[in-house]
């Protein structure tokens, strides 16, 4: 019995928990730093004003953990939250309206909970200068935080960081698996369902397999068209290189889930097809308007050739069987050969197999 379970794949539900515990732990992280940066400016504006019950520190993380929660839980949540329905300067707007709300509630209830905790021993009346200057204080903070979380969803969390830091300043060499997922029949689509239709669509399959891909340690590297190109980095684990598995099978199971949303909302379910090899790229920063983080090699084109393999044959998920010597390939993966074929811009054969999953 447990041997054939070992065999059935998991539901997208058990493979979250890894993602909630991360974002308990961002959470815990944010919560923390406000509370040192609230007792800090506390013991620095208010010297001996209560501070004996850490008032400056409640009030931080009071702040952090309630903004915390709402950026996270709520509108990063998986359940997409109607603030990230809205274009990029309204979205933002009605954040920073959301977290000002939560600012002023933070300041007032320590306040009260101070004159609690001292059975009103220590008279807290804050002049209405300073009230402005705690509340505009701790908006400025609330809007560099949630500015730099809008612009990090623009260009995706991990390819800031990496701008912010320079990791990529000068090209590296990275060995990198690459997934390319394409959706079936899209030029029947668009005409059937015609250009604005088509590109909702597009983007609500877009954003499950966002969802996907990233809650396995995907990164986005682009959406081409029809087509969103996903990277991992190849580690020496091979259960972690087979993460793109894992993604993949997930945006499978999710797509069954949502079948009944999107055959009432466009009269379709979305198939997709995917791709996926690996090894050695060049990574590095370029342009100056507007930088961004490139891949260059060619295992960027093979992948792209695969995919061109498994639209002419017919199959759903084709794999380099280079690339899959790499991954420790789940049970419930069911993997056969598919044949060796000359890639175009490639001087040899590709041996690559079918991918499928229980």
């Amino acid at each position: 019995m447990t041997q054939a379970a070992s065999h059935i794949r998991p539901a997208v539900s058990d493979t979250t928990l890894g993602s909630v515990i991360w974002r308990l732990v961002a959470v815990a992280v944010i919560t923390i730093i406000s509370g040192l940066v609230g007792e800090f400016y506390g013991d620095i504006v208010y010297p001996g004003n209560g501070q004996d019950y850490y008032q400056g520190f409640r009030t931080g993380a009071s702040i952090g953990l309630i903004s915390a929660l709402v950026e996270i839980f709520y509108i990063r949540s998986v359940r997409r939250s109607w603030i990230r329905r809205v274009a990029f300067l309204p979205g933002l707007l009605v954040r920073i309206l959301v977290l000002t709300l939560i600012v002023r509630l933070c300041l007032v209830g320590n306040e009260v909970l101070t004159n609690f905790l001292t059975d009103g021993a220590i008279e807290i009346e804050l002049k209405f200068e300073e009230q402005a200057r705690d509340t505009l204080i701790s908006m400025g903070l609330v809007i560099v935080f949630v500015t730099l979380s809008q612009l990090s969803s623009v260009i995706g969390f991990r390819r800031f960081i990496n701008l912010v830091v320079g990791r990529y300043f000068r090209p590296v060499s990275e060995e990198r698996l690459f997934l390319f997922i394409d959706l079936v029949g899209s030029s029947r689509l668009a005409r059937e369902l015609g250009n604005v239709r088509f590109h909702e669509f597009l983007s609500e399959f877009f954003y499950h397999a966002d969802r996907a891909l990233v809650r396995h340690g995907g990164e986005i590297v682009s959406y081409v068209g029809d087509a969103v190109i996903a990277t991992w980095p190849i580690t020496a684990d091979k259960k972690q290189n087979a993460r793109c598995l894992l993604a993949l099978s997930d945006l499978e199971q999710i797509v069954e889930r949502q079948a009944a949303f999107f055959q009432s909302e466009f009269g379709v379910t979305p198939r997709f097809r995917a791709a996926l090899h690996g090894g050695p790229v060049v990574v590095g920063e370029c342009g100056d308007s507007r930088r961004q983080v490139t891949f260059l090699g060619d295992v960027i084109n093979m992948t792209a050739r695969i995919e061109d393999v498994a639209r002419e044959t017919g199959a759903d998920n084709l794999a380099s069987a280079a690339l899959m010597e790499l991954l420790d390939v789940p049970p419930f993966v069911k993997v056969a050969p598919h044949g060796a074929y000359e890639l175009r811009g490639s001087d040899k054969k590709f041996a690559l197999v079918r991918v499928r999953f229980a």
